[in-house]
């Protein structure tokens, strides 16, 4: 059943939407987290000295538990920071995420999920943005000491306040080494491409590229008693397109109690 359907939101996913805004996090096909909820944060700050990237940020509170031992889901909240001097921190984005696990792991070659979002965009006057709905297939595979995730995002904006017709293309990757559970080192890529059938050259697209520090740390280790653990993540993107921010600090930290 799993392979019917892969094989069917697989080729959906060729045919239409990115991952909702604000984060960037590379999704693991694993993230099932069945009989644990989870209260996670991810966040990003721009550093860059241009009018049109300067002081952006953004950030989101999200709450999420497996359903089923092959269904994750969490709601968030998306909070953002135009670029520029003095710009506000607003809410922008009521967002469901949703994690579907395709394949057992080592099934296959490699271990296929799949991933669908629709985002709500909550502001209005000159902050006011498009809805969205995000999916496409998650994909990871060990090889030696290293884990490789690959996640290929197709994104349709909605509403009067579009900002580009059509299918943007957007990609993340990451190539973990799992030296030691509190703490891994990684390389990440982040890249968008621009709307299907009319991407600009590639100067103009965003792409992004840096370390990542992640860990895995248990509370009663922490001396914060005997049940759950926190995840974190903690990285420096690079742009490496003129069309990108000089530099993005991101990160992550997830708190997980099993019930």
């Amino acid at each position: 059943m799993r392979g019917w359907i892969l094989a069917g939101l697989t080729a959906t996913s060729l045919a239409a939407p990115k991952p909702a805004a604000a984060d960037y996090h590379v999704t693991s096909p694993y993230e099932i987290d069945l009989g644990e909820l989870e209260i996670e944060t991810n966040g990003d700050a721009v550093f860059d000295q241009r009018q049109d990237q300067k002081a952006a940020a953004s950030y989101t509170a999200e709450l999420g538990t497996g359903l089923t031992p092959w269904w994750h889901s969490e709601l968030e909240l998306g909070f953002n920071r135009d670029p520029g001097g003095n710009q506000p921190v607003l809410l922008t984005q009521a967002v469901t995420e949703n994690t579907f696990e395709l394949t057992s792991p080592g099934e296959y070659f490699a271990d296929w999920g799949f991933y669908f979002e629709y985002g709500q965009y909550t502001a209005t006057g000159r902050h006011a943005g498009a809805n969205e709905a995000t999916f496409g297939p998650l994909i990871a595979k060990d090889i030696g000491h290293t884990t490789e995730t690959v996640n290929l995002y197709l994104t349709r904006q909605f509403g009067p306040d579009q900002s580009a017709q059509g299918l943007d293309f957007s990609y993340a990757l990451q190539s973990r080494w799992n030296l030691w559970t509190p703490l891994s080192p990684a390389v990440e890529v982040y890249g968008d491409t621009g709307v299907v059938g009319n991407s600009p050259r590639v100067s103009r697209q965003q792409l992004l590229v840096g370390p990542v520090a992640m860990g895995l740390m248990r509370l009663n280790a922490l001396g914060l008693g005997d049940a759950g653990q926190v995840k974190y993540e903690l990285g420096w993107l690079f742009g490496a397109t003129p069309a990108s921010p000089r530099g993005v600090l991101r990160w992550r930290l997830e708190l997980e109690i099993p019930f």
